[in-house]
């Protein structure tokens, strides 16, 4: 008997209470996805250990993975733009020239670009 749907649920509330835990931290969530595909690798067996090769069943497995694996992503580049933003923030109230004002968001939307080309 499998319990694919009701494990992949049980790894995925583990996965989020350990997200929890992180705190925004980009290190700490990328640590908890490598976990939670560690847990549904233990959760869905080989292709080669089914009774049955069937590719639409191999969908939904992949399907998963997929969305497991971009939701992780979404939260790290998530996090990572929090700390550019706050960054940018503390440094405007510490500024007083106005000057760096341009040069300051340039920095914010270059950081911007490699966030989402990293994780989007």
């Amino acid at each position: 008997m499998t319990n694919y749907s009701k494990d992949v649920i049980d790894g995925l509330v583990a996965w989020t209470q350990e997200l929890q835990k992180c705190d925004g931290n980009p290190d700490c969530i990328r640590q908890s996805g490598q976990e939670l595909r560690k847990s549904l690798d233990d959760i869905f067996p080989s292709s080669a250990k089914l009774e049955f090769d069937n590719d639409k069943i191999n969908y939904i497995f992949s399907t998963i993975f997929f969305l497991s694996n971009r939701l992780n992503k979404a939260l790290i580049g998530l996090s990572e733009v929090d700390d550019a933003i706050n960054n940018l923030v503390t440094d405007k109230k510490q500024e007083v020239n106005g000057d760096s004002k341009d040069k300051d968001l340039g920095e914010f939307e270059s950081v911007l670009n490699k966030i989402l080309s990293d994780y989007f």
